[in-house]
């Protein structure tokens, strides 16, 4: 009887038709939230249209600087400049402008960028409370390669944000093309991806060899080292010698690992010894890393080291097979012809695929 009350006097009249009037406004809004999304498609289509009308001719009809400027005016008349959905997409196109035009003064990327006041657009960006729209303020001046702002992103290198202030880092260094010597000063840890991207700007930029470069050997940041590790290899720092043999005594590793690469690509003939001497108490791939550097700067006497090696190695054999055969070929030769499972190694490393 309860339960027939029950549905009847507040079941029927007031919780069913409450649930259907929010099913219904959560149909209405998914309906609205997909009408909303359709449009801004249908508007942003029309705006890259009209871009991709505007801006090659900007760059390629050979306009004065005087026509230039009208053809700007005139564009900002006929559109909402203001909207902040025109700015991002004017933005965009610039940036994919930019990479596929080649031959295109760089100053005339910075005239349209500063002309719409998009500068100003990515610098409220990076002032932004949240740290999605800063890392887009960032990237937005990274990528137009707008100098002015190296200034603005230099706070944030030491943000507590980890993602955010490695990408303040690698925009800084791409704005600034200065000494990076500042890396010294980093204490947090970023990728392993930056270090390579840090050494790729340092190449594509021709920046000069770091002042600090031999402190950064000595930083208690393995970022650091690292880092320095790969710089002494590519600004050819054979003055680093000793420090990058001490490297092979650190910690870490990864940094051990750096420091034997270097010792091989800096043609460091005579630290083998000392590198060897650490191959017992080295992890498998440190160990594997050692053979490699050994078919750069090895000499015959290290054969002694290598064929006990080879003989019963279960897990690096073809690499120091490889190393063997850099040194001296015959001494491998004559290795096969005494023992099968040497002999198929030899197989194996003449073979093109496992080179």
């Amino acid at each position: 009887m309860e339960k027939s009350n029950f549905i009847e006097t507040v079941l029927i009249p007031y919780i069913i038709p409450i649930l259907s009037i929010l099913f219904l406004s959560v149909i209405i809004l998914l309906f609205l939230n997909r009408l909303a999304i359709i449009n801004f498609k249908i508007l942003d289509k029309k705006i890259k249209r009209k871009l991709n009308d505007f801006l090659p001719e900007f760059f390629l009809a050979g306009l004065s600087e005087i026509e230039k400027d009208i053809e700007i005016e005139k564009f900002k008349s006929n559109h909402n400049i203001s909207s902040y959905r025109f700015r991002e997409l004017l933005v965009e196109s610039l940036i994919e402008l930019k990479n596929s035009l080649k031959g295109v003064d760089e100053r005339e990327f910075i005239k349209i960028y500063e002309a719409f006041n998009l500068d100003k657009h990515s610098y409220n960006l990076l002032k932004s409370f949240f740290i999605f729209y800063k890392k887009k303020g960032i990237y937005q001046f990274e990528m137009m390669d707008y100098k002015p702002a190296a200034k603005d992103i230099e706070p944030y290198i030491h943000h507590r944000s980890k993602r955010l202030s490695a990408n303040a880092l690698i925009a800084f260094i791409i704005l600034t093309e200065k000494d990076v010597s500042f890396l010294i000063d980093i204490k947090y840890q970023p990728s392993f991806a930056k270090e390579i991207e840090i050494l790729e700007i340092c190449k594509t930029r021709k920046l000069k060899r770091p002042d600090l470069l031999k402190n950064f050997l000595f930083s208690e940041n393995d970022f650091i080292v690292r880092t320095g590790l790969r710089l002494a290899v590519y600004y050819n720092a054979s003055d680093l010698e000793s420090e990058i043999t001490n490297c092979i005594n650190h910690k870490n590793p990864s940094v051990r690992e750096l420091a034997y690469v270097a010792l091989a690509d800096l043609f460091l003939e005579d630290k083998a010894d000392e590198m060897i001497s650490r191959y017992g108490e080295e992890t498998v791939n440190n160990q594997t890393q050692i053979v490699s550097t050994l078919s750069k700067i090895g000499k015959e006497n290290h054969l002694d080291f290598l064929k006990p090696l080879l003989l019963k190695s279960n897990y690096n054999e073809l690499e120091i097979a490889r190393t063997i055969n850099s040194i001296n070929p015959e001494a491998l030769f004559k290795m096969a012809n005494n023992n099968n499972r040497v002999e198929d190694i030899k197989k194996h490393i003449n073979e093109n695929l496992l080179k």
